[in-house]
């Protein structure tokens, strides 16, 4: 039996009381399946006996995602015929990502036999950084890994793969080659990370990612073509061509959407295009927000966990704000009463969606305000249309290509113009676009429902009732929080921890780099200090030259002000300030090399301690107990990350720490911490964590009483999907 493990106690319990009620009111009965589609869904992809389950096995799959990477390393997703032999269920899911080291070159539409060692959805997990694992269940995945090794079983390509290696080939010399074809077939494989950047500091970005403003630009073009061209190539008076024009437009949303490879997003958008255009067809008073709401409701009926992604809060969001904004101030006429309501609509839409984007991404842009204005009417009339034509055509009549192609790449110059416009003015005015603190995007969001609240009124009374919204934004400037804060980031097998007092941060090791060009410093450690509002270090200390501890170190200090650089590539770990903020700071390291040769820090405010030792193992831990250095600590990040090299008996019972955090990736290969090093320092009744279990753990050190622990996916995002 599969459904009685797939619906959990609790929402069984919720669901009572909805179908007791269903004769009072139907809107019982949408809670009640929309709480069991959900968990379905939900279920079937992190069910402990799902087919798909972490371990080892033989699938035959076929490459179902245009492959990134290089001939090195790709990566993919694949959707699974066969495990073991033996085909899965129909409700059980079938997607995997995967990675394949030194492995052919893959095409989509592809079919292999593999032997791949797969897990479950998972990613680190801190304040100001994205969720992956959150991500990977809205797109259906069910379990990532890597090949071990596979055969091909059959080389048929997918039309869409034979499509993108042309027009790569065709577009490879011309300067917006890229961007061609980003928007002909959703490809964004070429775009590097210097033409990411000046897309996101002009809140672009959206322009390259085929959505529900591309969908609804081709369905606009052809409804007025259709109006311009069936009266004379179907002159008739009752009109009975018409229906013609609708069922073209719906069709080249569909033949777009598929170009686009159906993404979720781009199924998103089809959804609602396609009802919008149906309603209208039919003749119905298609209101607005009756549109909305039922293309919401279809994406959720068909994809409940679409609502985990950005794009679904980004497009509805950006739909729902233009709709209220419109209904409290609808356009006037004339010329110039229709550009002042376009600018009123622009730059309502870039507050909520700086709000949204600030929520999701922790950063913001008010470039997008002026470079929107500027772009989106051009793109729409112009620069979608030359390069969705010019591209088809290159591809159906390769001999016109070069000057198709060349058409297409000059309507482009525009939007590269004010990208890179918008990135310069980012360098000299660095207020215009950055990260946003953790704490300003609701603040910005209570701002936003204030305003709404004095100006549109919705209900008597709500004009001053509005304005105290603005209390918790005044209380948390006037008064900061007392003490002061470790935060032991969750950067996999490594070490980066923040200690924080007063508005001021100390950095503790980096995380690791990659070959690759991945960093935990640049997608965790730096994302996770402009959350906090951290502008400069004061402190920055590398306990040693190992990569998990020191790979992100040219990232931090390219990247923002350190006044002390203490340890590995900085000055001697014995010069360091003996006070900091208020707190005693004491330093030790022994005159050993490599892990024995950690910069160790302790940090005390007279009440509490906290003990940074590095990777030390038990020949420095004797040397430290012998010179006199370990004393009782409230709170150790377990030295080498809890192996049995390291927390020797002695070195545990002299510390006696009452939590011991430590920085261990979740499912490590080294099977760090180890079970004899845990039960060591649980038999002194400390509390132990684990970084890779717990995403980032924050300890808080009163001036009064005991410290407190939190964990990111025990307390602050208590929810299934971050459940590792």
């Amino acid at each position: 039996m599969v459904w009685p493990g797939l619906l959990p106690m609790p929402f069984i319990l919720i669901s009572i009381p909805a179908v007791v009620l269903l004769r009072r009111s139907p809107f019982w009965l949408g809670v009640t399946l929309g709480l069991v589609l959900l968990h379905c869904q939900a279920h079937r992809l992190v069910h402990p006996e799902r087919p798909l389950s972490p371990g080892t096995v033989t699938l035959v799959a076929t490459v179902a995602s245009l492959p990134t990477g290089d001939e090195i390393y790709q990566r993919s997703d694949w959707q699974v015929e066969q495990i073991d032999g033996a085909e899965p269920a129909p409700w059980w899911p079938n997607r995997v990502r995967l990675g394949w080291y030194r492995g052919p070159p893959l095409a989509q539409g592809e079919r292999y036999r593999l032997t791949v060692t797969l897990k479950a959805p998972h990613g680190v997990l801190n304040q100001g950084s994205g969720n992956r694992r959150r991500q990977l269940l809205a797109d259906g995945v069910s379990a990532t890994g890597y090949v071990r090794e596979g055969s091909r079983l059959s080389a048929e390509r997918h039309w869409r793969q034979s499509l993108a290696d042309t027009l790569a080939t065709q577009t490879a010399t011309l300067p917006q080659g890229d961007l061609i074809r980003a928007l002909v077939l959703a490809d964004r494989r070429g775009l590097d990370e210097a033409r990411w950047q000046s897309l996101r500091a002009s809140g672009l970005m959206h322009l390259v990612a085929i959505s529900g403003l591309h969908l609804t630009i081709v369905a606009g073009l052809c409804l007025g073509l259709g109006r311009v061209l069936l009266p004379r190539l179907w002159p008739d008076p009752a009109g009975r061509g018409r229906p013609l024009a609708w069922v073209l437009a719906a069709l080249a949303v569909l033949g777009y959407g598929a170009l686009a490879g159906y993404g979720l997003p781009t199924r998103r958008a089809a959804v609602m295009v396609i009802l919008a255009l149906a309603l209208l067809w039919r003749g119905r008073d298609a209101r607005p927000w009756e549109i909305l709401l039922r293309a919401a409701a279809l994406v959720l009926l068909f994809a409940p966990l679409a609502a985990l992604s950005a794009g679904f809060w980004l497009s509805f969001g950006a739909v729902a704000t233009l709709l209220l904004l419109n209904w409290a101030r609808p356009c006037g006429q004339g010329a110039w009463a229709r550009l002042v309501h376009l600018v009123y609509l622009q730059s309502g839409l870039t507050l909520v969606l700086v709000a949204i984007q600030g929520f999701w991404f922790g950063s913001y842009t008010l470039n997008a305000l002026w470079a929107n204005l500027l772009i989106l009417p051009l793109f729409s009339l112009l620069i979608l249309p030359v390069c969705l034509l010019c591209g088809l055509l290159a591809l159906a009549v390769p001999q016109w290509a070069p000057v198709l192609l060349q058409w297409a790449d000059w309507s482009l110059a525009p939007l590269v113009w004010v990208a890179e416009a918008s990135e310069s003015a980012s360098s000299h005015w660095p207020w215009l676009a950055g990260p946003m603190p953790g704490s300003a995007w609701w603040m910005l969001a209570l701002l936003l429902l204030a305003l709404v609240l004095v100006v549109l009124r919705p209900w008597r009374g709500w004009a001053w009732q509005g304005a105290l919204l603005c209390l918790p934004l005044a209380s948390a400037l006037a008064f900061p929080a007392p003490g002061w804060r470790l935060h032991l980031l969750d950067v996999g097998q490594g070490l980066a921890a923040v200690v924080e007092r007063q508005g001021r941060y100390l950095l503790y090791d980096t995380g690791a780099a990659f070959p690759s060009g991945y960093s935990y410093a640049r997608q965790v450690v730096l994302p996770f200090l402009h959350a906090r509002g951290a502008s400069e270090l004061d402190l920055l200390v590398v306990s040693h030259g190992d990569n998990d501890h020191a790979g992100g170190l040219d990232a931090i200090t390219g990247a923002m002000p350190v006044a002390h650089h203490l340890g590995y590539g900085g000055a001697p770990c014995h010069r360091g300030p003996s006070h900091w903020q208020g707190l005693r700071l004491s330093w030790w390291q022994a005159n050993l090399a490599g892990n024995n040769g950690s910069c160790t820090l302790r940090i005390d405010d007279g009440r509490h301690s906290l003990m940074l030792p590095g990777d030390m193992e038990s020949a420095a831990e004797r040397r430290m107990l012998n010179a006199g250095a370990v004393g009782p600590s409230t709170v150790l990040v377990s030295p080498h990350h809890g192996s049995a090299s390291s927390s020797s008996a002695p070195f545990v019972q002299a510390l006696a720490p009452q939590w011991v955090l430590v920085p261990a990736g979740w499912g490590n290969r080294w099977g760090f911490p180890k079970a004899a090093v845990r039960a060591r320092y649980e038999a002194l009744d400390s509390q132990v964590w684990v970084s890779g279990e717990e995403g980032q753990i924050t300890v808080h050190f009163p001036p009064e009483g005991a410290v407190r622990a939190v964990s990111y996916r025990r307390h602050r995002a208590p929810w299934w999907y971050n459940r590792q």
